[in-house]
């Protein structure tokens, strides 16, 4: 099957599949005020610890950006199927791709705010070069659907 895959796709693909593998691991060590680092992973993150007060009750938007993933591979197997591109696999993985990048830039690897204490880990960056191989691959889709 993935000899049938767009170029766009051969790119996306693996690294849509190296996103997925990093949002278990470590992304960040944060910590608010004078408490110590604790570490997030990306589904910590999305889901929260539990805790009540004084717990982290966790981001649905990162929640989405690991759904989107599986949207986008399903995409693929469906051009697969096809045989052929569709606006959506360029503009629909170059737009999903962006807006998770927007994210994940805004909320995790700018400076945060004062009182926080963030080191970003290498789950985050490896995450991140995942959503920029989608990104070029949907790049690729649209140049691809255009000849």
């Amino acid at each position: 099957m993935f000899t049938k895959l767009s170029s766009g796709y051969k790119i996306a693909s693996p690294g849509l599949i190296l996103s997925l593998l990093c949002f278990f691991l470590p992304w960040v060590l944060q910590s608010c005020g004078n408490q110590p680092l604790q570490e997030y992973s990306g589904l910590q993150l999305a889901l929260g610890n539990g805790g009540g007060e004084n717990g982290y009750n966790g981001n649905p938007f990162v929640l989405l950006t690991f759904v989107a993933i599986f949207i986008i591979l399903y995409f693929a197997i469906q051009s697969s199927r096809r045989a052929s591109l569709t606006a959506r696999d360029g503009y629909g993985v170059l737009g999903t791709s962006a807006l998770v990048l927007l994210f994940l830039f805004q909320q995790y690897i700018t400076t945060p705010d004062e009182g926080v204490n963030r080191e970003v880990l290498p789950g985050l960056w490896g995450y991140v070069l995942g959503w920029l191989l989608a990104l070029i691959g949907g790049v690729v889709n649209i140049v691809q659907r255009r000849k």
